[in-house]
């Protein structure tokens, strides 16, 4: 029979133990949430640090943009081009022949280093692209088959709910669609009867799907070139003939004019002198040794003044996902 003593020494040991197991589990829960903090406090240290990475590089697309040009271009390799403001000087080599000057400088916009990461940025032409709001339903019906719509009703709906989208009374088309339709929907919504603010404003109408807007995956069985590489929401006016697309050029041009102005802009780098007004601007910023990236998104107008050009911002994601 164990003496009361004993017990004692049996319990107090238990006790002890239980009191070890405890006193671990803080300590582990302790160290977990310690690194989860320090983990936390680097990432956000990183990703502010990316964040103003990314503000440098919009910054020196906007030195870009901002710079006298003769034209705006899209070259194969490089991407925006902006015109030497005249025609470069000719100069000889050291055996007195001429050479060759581009009409364009060559900006390098890929991981530029700076501090403790590096810059990417792009520069795209909103003037590339037709103005949704202003676009007539001839217009709409031809960019709905470039982008692959088939012929039929579908190209029909979505033209003329587009339309009744825009204007201000509430009488559908045809085959448009305006408040009547849209409250019958779950959930329910009104026909805005105003212009589209952004593209995935799209989104909302008739007979619209993502991968009509946005494209689809040739691999994937994908039919569809996507509305969004053909369509912009701002008054983009005029339409640089340098910068748009081929798909774009076969709405507005027909098949010869096209070919014309894609032959030329392949021989020179551009067709004409024409200049873009609107920019859309992709800036990453990306620490060293960090999966850490930030990416901001924006689009800006250049206007003219006494004091010189300026730029007016018409969009801007500090948060921008990359796609």
């Amino acid at each position: 029979m164990k003496t009361p003593e004993k017990n004692q020494r049996g319990i107090a040991m238990m006790v002890v133990l239980w009191v070890l197991v405890l006193l671990m589990a803080l300590a582990t829960e302790f160290a977990f949430s310690m690194k989860t903090e320090v983990n936390t406090t680097r990432n956000f240290k990183e990703d502010i640090e990316g964040y103003y990475l990314a503000k440098a590089g919009i910054a020196l697309a906007m030195a870009e943009v901002l710079k006298p040009a003769r034209f705006h271009s899209i070259h194969p390799e490089h991407g925006w081009i902006s015109g030497n403001p005249v025609s470069p000087p000719s100069e000889k080599d050291s055996k007195g022949e001429e050479k060759k000057k581009n009409d364009y400088d060559i900006v390098p916009r890929t991981d530029i280093a700076f501090g403790n990461g590096s810059i990417t940025y792009a520069i795209s032409d909103e003037n590339s692209r037709i103005p949704i709001n202003t676009a007539s339903r001839g217009v709409l019906i031809k960019a709905l088959a470039v982008s692959g719509v088939e012929l039929g009703e579908a190209r029909d709906i979505i033209a003329d709910s587009i339309l009744d989208w825009i204007d201000a009374d509430s009488n559908h088309r045809l085959n448009g669609a305006e408040n009547d339709y849209y409250q019958n929907l779950r959930p329910p919504y009104k026909s805005k009867n105003g212009k589209f603010e952004t593209i995935e404003e799209l989104l909302k109408i008739r007979g619209m799907t993502e991968e009509i807007l946005f494209g689809s995956s040739p691999t994937e069985g994908g039919t569809y070139k996507g509305l969004s590489k053909i369509f912009t929401v701002y008054n983009a006016d005029p339409i640089n003939l340098n910068t748009a697309s081929a798909d774009v050029l076969s709405i507005l041009f027909n098949e010869s004019q096209v070919q014309d102005i894609l032959g030329k802009r392949k021989e020179t780098g551009y067709y004409n002198e024409s200049k873009s007004n609107l920019f859309r601007i992709e800036s990453t910023g990306k620490i060293s040794g960090s999966q850490t990236r930030h990416a901001i998104a924006t689009v800006m107008g250049k206007t003219s003044g006494a004091n010189g050009p300026g730029l007016l911002t018409y969009y801007w994601n500090d948060n921008y996902i990359e796609p």
